[in-house]
């Protein structure tokens, strides 16, 4: 079987999301190495993956978005954090990548450096997203800011 290296950025959040989908690659006979926060290492350890941690000069750079007064700049300072941690999450995921010397790469949609690094990889890669993403839905339409259902075909009654 195939040996998977999942590159998460360091938050719960978004390794929480993608751990039952390592759970059922390895289910299904896939070696898994992770690397993922340090305070999570165990943990997935126990779980039976190969994990170790994100480089530690990516978990200083605190996402602050929290601290903004307004979406604009909680955009700002997330743009701003995900681009500091990037020189280090793409050295750290080629480290890994040789390390681990994995066929296929799954790699956090947040983990900009990282993404960068998979493209360049000459193997197969996808990244996830650990949250929702805010797509419409086809049945929908929206007029004037307002969202509504479109009828389904047939008769109305």
């Amino acid at each position: 079987m195939a040996r998977i290296l999942a590159y998460t950025s360091p938050a719960r959040g978004h390794l929480y999301p993608l751990t039952p989908i390592l759970d059922e690659l390895r289910r299904r006979g896939h070696d898994i190495a992770l690397r993922t926060l340090a305070s999570q290492v165990a943990t997935m350890r126990a779980r039976g993956f190969n994990a170790h941690p994100v480089d530690a000069r990516i978990e200083t750079i605190e996402h602050d978005d929290w601290r903004a007064r307004n979406q604009l700049q909680a955009i700002r300072r997330t743009v701003q954090t995900f681009c500091a941690r990037a020189e280090y999450d793409a050295a750290d995921l080629r480290q890994a990548i040789a390390d681990e010397q994995p066929d296929a790469l799954l790699v956090d949609i947040s983990c900009w450096g990282g993404l960068t690094v998979a493209e360049a990889w000459d193997g197969p890669w996808a990244s996830f997203c650990p949250y929702p993403l805010p797509l419409q839905s086809r049945d929908t339409t929206v007029r004037a800011g307002i969202r509504t259902r479109s009828r389904p075909p047939g008769p109305v009654s």
